[in-house]
């Protein structure tokens, strides 16, 4: 079988890659170690994402945005404060002229409106339940063979398969990773005091909370917990009451009395980007490029820009006629796409090691930075312009 594109991984950035592709009548192979489309029939549930401005503009051109909007949640502000200190800053849509800066939905529902609309195109060949085990790449062509012996030759290989990506070690793409030693535990949880179309982040003295409004139940809340290693173990251990008075502790009892409304998952939390993102006909997207701390919602968000930069690229050659593997094409996605990754990387890093300090000048400082970009507005209209991805 040959294809134009070969996409290994059908999450939420290889899915919607493969609809792009698929749109524009480039031949297209999505292959999966599980089963993406039967998995999306299930209630949503666990993981959900801040999706931004520019993310929401990339879903509407790929034709799902309809489906996606109806069971998302906007919010018109950002509260962040710290409880180690007295500050707080707070984002509003209208300082930057919009009427959102984004909306928070379950992953579910994004992957089940990008699957419904892959159907409609027989340019897209979903292959499930099959991993790779081989792939080589020469002069005309990449091939792969999975492990029922499948062979499978493209133009072009893209991993999307996520931070332990078989595309990226079997084509020797070098990476550099570290362990946060923090477990992120996701839940969602009812809120007595309603969020009010806010998405809240709160840095405590054991890792950042974000607390984000969804939409499917009255004062119904997406928990992402990001925890010191430790401290998080114990908290899995403790029974829902105790887990979440340890919660309404945690968060000031800004929201009052707090009930968990689905299963606690946990995992734990790395950085990883690749040194590059291609090498002869391999090329990365999403969290096969780059895996970041949760704590500003930003991961999917700077895996579908990735898809959207390549999408534009490849869709570019193929109108031309010409094959679409060109090295340049590539070099081009790489320079333009590395180093957004690399800045989100270096900022998460300073949240992570600038909040999770116990030194007291750095609390302080963290303090005056908070009430500088507060009152420094063109600075914080640039934080803003950021957070809603329209920078």
């Amino acid at each position: 079988m040959h294809y134009q594109v070969s996409i290994v991984g059908g999450g939420i950035a290889g899915a919607l890659l493969a609809l792009y592709l698929g749109r524009a009548r480039i031949s297209v192979c999505l292959i999966d170690r599980g089963h993406p489309s039967q998995d999306i029939q299930k209630p949503p549930e666990g993981k959900t994402t801040s999706l931004n401005l520019s993310s929401i503009e990339s879903l509407k051109q790929a034709g799902v945005w309809d489906f996606i909007q109806k069971d998302s949640q906007e919010f018109e502000e950002i509260h962040v404060w710290d409880s180690e200190g007295s500050s707080s800053i707070e984002f509003k849509a209208h300082e930057i002229s919009k009427q959102k800066l984004g909306v928070i939905v379950h992953n579910q529902i994004i992957l089940e409106a990008i699957f419904r609309e892959i159907k409609e195109y027989s340019s897209i060949d979903l292959i499930e339940g099959e991993s790779l085990q081989t792939l080589t790449s020469n002069e005309d062509n990449a091939s792969i063979i999975t492990e029922s012996g499948l062979n499978i030759s493209s133009d072009l290989i893209v991993g999307a398969d996520g931070s332990l990506s078989v595309v990226r070690n079997l084509s020797n793409i070098p990476i550099r990773t570290w362990s946060y030693h923090q477990l992120a535990i996701v839940s969602s949880v009812i809120t007595s005091n309603p969020l009010n179309e806010t998405a809240f982040q709160i840095f405590t003295d054991t890792g950042p909370i974000a607390l984000l409004p969804l939409s499917t139940k009255p004062n119904l809340a997406s928990l992402i917990w990001s925890t010191d290693q430790i401290y998080g173990e114990k908290l899995l251990e403790l029974e829902r009451d105790l887990l979440m008075k340890e919660l309404r502790l945690k968060t000031e009892d800004r929201f009052g009395a707090l009930t968990l409304d689905e299963d606690i998952k946990s995992f734990p939390l790395n950085q990883l980007h690749a040194k590059k993102f291609f090498k002869d006909r391999s090329i990365l997207v999403g969290d096969s490029a780059h895996t970041i701390h949760p704590l500003a919602g930003q991961g999917l968000n700077l895996g579908i820009a990735d898809v959207r930069e390549l999408s534009e690229l490849v869709i570019s050659k193929n109108r031309y006629g010409k094959n679409i593997y060109d090295r340049e094409m590539l070099r081009t996605y790489s320079k333009r796409r590395e180093p957004e990754s690399y800045k989100m990387i270096a900022l998460m890093e300073a949240f992570k090691r600038g909040f999770g300090s116990d030194n007291p000048w750095i609390k302080m400082g963290r303090n005056l930075a908070f009430g500088f970009a507060d009152k420094a507005k063109p600075l914080k209209k640039r934080l803003i312009k950021e957070a809603a991805g329209i920078i």
